[in-house]
């Protein structure tokens, strides 16, 4: 594909997602579950794939998961910076590889537990000095403060976002981070339409880049470190785990030759 046609699908997408709400939440999932990429690419998936989940290209694919792409799938494209010079290139999602010599080769995606991971998300506020809460949609919000509002708060300058109108954007773009979260966590993000009808009502194809970029760099901050920390409480359980298994089997050592020496003791006495 073109640079120049990739620009001008993006510009269509952009428009379909200003004109509707529903378009606008549709794309925050794709952020959301695509957090590995920029904004750019993400609108791409969004336009080609809304539903994908883990997206790579197709010598990545064969390389590091022994997957190739299913025949007659068509890639979505994305546009790479190469800092003096940009250039086209094609990934594809899960949904469009199957394993190279046909045995069940499952790709082994990170799941957010609801119940295990709760305490990650409650460390990760009580690492920055605030209260976290035992609702985990609470506390996906307060991340998305903490993580978010310096950045909010520049983009509010850049967008030039007037006084009065600024306690509502922040609430949007604190909700769009959050939603974008809770997508990838397959968490239920309940929605404020009036808000959100408001606030995209003050955006145009540039000043959207803006937001996109700025909300899909904060997400992503807050996926990936919950992702981090929770293989490091994993890894942790792991070593206790072992250790307790070692203990067991030193103990039962201990409680045998005990038994034995025991045993020993109470054959002399009888003799």
């Amino acid at each position: 594909m073109r640079i120049n046609d990739f620009h001008n699908i993006l510009e269509l997408v952009k428009r379909d997602v200003l004109y509707n709400e529903v378009e606008y939440l549709g794309l925050l999932k794709v952020v959301g579950n695509n957090q590995r990429y920029d904004f750019r690419s993400q609108l791409s998936i969004y336009d080609k794939n809304p539903n994908a989940t883990a997206c790579a290209k197709f010598d990545y694919w064969r390389e590091r998961f022994n997957r190739t792409v299913m025949r007659g799938q068509k890639g979505i494209p994305i546009l790479e910076d190469y800092g003096t010079y940009q250039k086209g290139d094609y990934i594809f999602d899960v949904s469009q590889t199957v394993s190279k010599n046909r045995d069940v080769n499952e790709v082994n995606l990170w799941r957010f537990d609801k119940e295990a991971h709760a305490d990650v998300l409650k460390e990760m506020i009580h690492s920055e000095g605030y209260e976290e809460s035992e609702s985990n949609l609470e506390n996906i919000f307060s991340l998305s403060r903490i993580y978010g509002d310096e950045k909010i708060g520049s983009l509010m300058n850049e967008l030039r976002i007037a006084d009065e109108d600024r306690i509502s954007f922040v609430k949007f773009i604190r909700d769009s981070i959050s939603y974008a979260v809770a997508s990838r966590f397959k968490v239920d993000y309940p929605v404020d339409y009036e808000l959100l009808r408001e606030n995209i009502s003050r955006l145009d194809t540039i000043s959207l880049m803006s937001v996109g970029e700025t909300v899909s760099d904060i997400s992503g901050s807050i996926i990936d470190t919950t992702i981090q920390k929770s293989k490091e409480l994993e890894l942790q359980k792991g070593v206790l785990r072992n250790r307790e298994a070692g203990y067991n089997q030193i103990k039962e050592k201990i409680e045998e030759v005990e038994q034995n020496v025991l045993q020993v003791w109470q054959k002399k006495r009888t003799m």
